[in-house]
């Protein structure tokens, strides 16, 4: 089958080798303003055609897929929305592969969501692409769980490890036959994508939604705080919580075997920091090197 793939990942790569090895003919389609995410995940490092173009409107982008006729157009992480024109031009069907449960998670930050929401379990999903982002028929689903302890990192592994799999199950919805319509999709929720600001710490949170958040972050983008004026990166916090004192306020540091952190509801253990420049400590570590104090805190400013 010819395809015309749209995307950047590692995830994505893995998903190109297994079609490939699958026997499917693979084009790529990536806006100029991308290529240096090709070069990051190692696309352009094969022998995989790249097809250029300027934006999602450029006639460049139409006049290379109506040469390369492809059968079917997949989208695995890219950044921008198709539009129906490019959705059109295929002669069996659009799918997008997102990463996470839909309807429940709609959001272009898959690895970062099903974590900071504390989700036992998740799914690679395959959906006919519709002008509506994350929202069209369902034709595939490919359970999995997640460890208590997951990051985003070892997410981005764990599912470069079932790329095979799913494309595999892909590849065998592909060959039976007309591409089901799929399972309508109900109301769901959609999520914003990860900016900046948004890896600050809120301390008003409860500690088991701050301890989501730090293992959502880690380590691409860790979760930051600053202390002592400084930015640190905070990539742990553990599941043992203890009563708040009556006289902390959120942020305040408690240095009792190890370094809790006060929240919303409780006192959390911080057990990794990193501070640029000096290094990747235990809270103990930290702690002894930094001369930490009771009474001193984290703050967003």
């Amino acid at each position: 089958m010819r395809i015309a793939l749209f995307g950047y990942s590692h995830f994505t790569r893995h998903c190109i080798l297994a079609l490939q090895q699958l026997g499917h003919r693979i084009e790529l389609f990536c806006p100029v303003e991308d290529e240096p995410l090709l070069t990051h995940y190692r696309l352009t490092d094969s022998d995989l055609p790249v097809h250029w173009f300027e934006g999602m409107a450029d006639p460049a982008l139409l006049e290379a897929l109506d040469a390369f006729e492809p059968d079917l157009v997949l989208s695995i992480i890219f950044n921008h929305q198709l539009p129906e024109s490019v959705i059109q031009r295929t002669r069996a069907a659009a799918l997008n592969v997102h990463p996470a449960s839909l309807p429940d998670i709609r959001t272009a930050a898959v690895w970062y969501w099903p974590l900071r929401l504390g989700l036992t379990q998740s799914e690679v999903c395959i959906h006919h692409l519709t002008p509506e982002m994350d929202q069209g028929p369902v034709v595939l689903r490919f359970p999995f769980r997640l460890h208590e302890s997951e990051t985003q990192g070892t997410l981005t592994r764990r599912l470069v490890d079932l790329a095979p799999k799913v494309m595999k199950q892909l590849h065998n919805l592909l060959t039976s036959g007309p591409i089901p319509e799929g399972e309508q999709q109900s109301e769901g929720t959609t999520y914003p994508s990860l900016r900046e600001a948004d890896l600050w710490i809120d301390f008003n949170e409860p500690a088991e939604s701050i301890r989501n958040h730090a293992r959502a972050c880690t380590p691409y983008h860790p979760s930051q705080a600053r202390f002592r004026g400084q930015t640190i990166a905070v990539h742990e916090v553990g599941p043992i919580t203890r009563p708040l004192p009556l006289d902390c306020s959120p942020g305040e540091l408690v240095v009792d075997n190890g370094l809790w952190l006060t929240c919303g509801d409780a006192l959390a253990p911080i057990t990794v920091l990193a501070v640029p420049g000096e290094g990747v400590f235990s809270s103990e570590r930290f702690v002894e090197l930094f001369e930490v104090k009771n009474g001193e805190s984290l703050s967003t400013e």
